[in-house]
C-alpha cells in the first residue's frame, strides 16, 4: 500500500506523527526552536502534481500577503491529490472585528486581539498580512476548485480563531484558468466607486491589480 503524504507547513514547536513537518530556516528562528523534519521557505518548496494527500496549516497562512496567498492556495491544489485535503487555521477576523467595536471590551482586552490579528512583530516575518473568515474562505477556496467544505472555529481566551477543511475537486484547471479565476478573486480587494458595475475597479486599482497579478505569477511560477 502507498504510503501517504501528508504535509505540515509551518510548524513550530507542533509536531505531528505522520507528516513531513516542515518550518522556515533556523537561523529565522527568534522565540521558539522549531521541531520540523526540513526546514526551507514555503515558498521554495516543490512538489509533483497529485502527489500530495494533505496540506495544513495552523497560523501560517496569514503570514502571506494576498496575491501570493492565492497563488499559494492554486499551488497547493496542483500537488494535492484528486480528493486531497487542505486544512488551514487563521484567527478569525470576522469574529475579532466585532469584539474590537464592542463597548463591553476592555483596552488591554481589544489591544490583544489586535495583536492577534495583525501578529507578534518580533521579527519581519512575524506579521499578518491578511484576515480570513468563513465567507472568503468559502468563496475564495470554492472558486479555485476545492469542495467539501468544513468550517471549525474555536477560541483561546479572548481570542478567535477559524479552521477550515476543503478537498481537491475533480475538475482540470490550467494554469492560464487559474490567472483569471485568481483577478477575479483579487479584484473583491480592490476599491470599487461605480455602483452600477462593480466590477470594475476605480482607475488607479487598475495598477494595484496588475501588481498583484505580477506577484501571483510570480510565486505560482515558483
Amino acid at each position: 500500500m502507498n504510503k501517504l503524504i501528508k504535509l505540515h507547513l509551518g510548524c513550530g514547536e507542533r509536531y505531528f506523527d505522520g507528516y513531513v513537518n516542515i518550518d522556515y530556516p533556523q537561523d529565522h528562528q527568534t522565540i521558539i526552536k522549531s521541531k520540523a523534519d526540513k526546514f526551507c521557505d514555503i515558498l521554495d518548496l516543490h512538489y509533483k502534481p497529485n502527489s500530495i494527500d494533505e496540506i495544513r496549516l495552523h497560523h501560517v497562512f496569514e503570514h502571506f500577503d494576498r496575491p501570493t496567498a492565492i497563488a499559494l492556495l492554486c499551488k497547493w491544489r496542483t500537488w494535492l491529490k484528486p480528493g486531497g485535503l487542505l486544512r488551514i487555521e487563521t484567527p478569525d477576523a470576522e469574529a475579532c472585528y466585532k469584539m474590537m467595536i464592542s463597548p463591553f471590551l476592555s483596552f488591554d482586552a481589544k489591544q490583544q486581539v489586535n495583536r492577534h490579528l495583525f501578529g507578534s512583530h518580533e521579527a519581519s516575518w512575524a506579521v499578518h498580512w491578511d484576515g480570513w473568515y468563513k465567507d472568503k474562505y468559502k468563496i475564495t477556496l470554492e472558486k479555485l476548485g476545492y469542495n467539501d467544505l468544513k468550517f471549525v472555529k474555536n477560541k483561546w481566551g479572548l481570542l478567535r480563531n477559524i479552521e477550515v477543511f476543503a478537498r481537491k475537486d475533480n475538475r482540470s484547471i490550467s494554469d492560464s484558468k487559474y490567472s483569471k479565476i485568481s483577478k477575479e478573486i483579487l479584484v473583491h480587494s480592490t476599491v470599487r466607486v461605480n455602483q452600477n458595475n462593480p466590477n470594475i475597479p476605480m482607475g488607479s486599482e487598475i495598477n494595484t491589480i496588475n501588481t498583484w497579478m505580477d506577484k501571483w505569477r510570480k510565486v505560482f511560477a515558483l
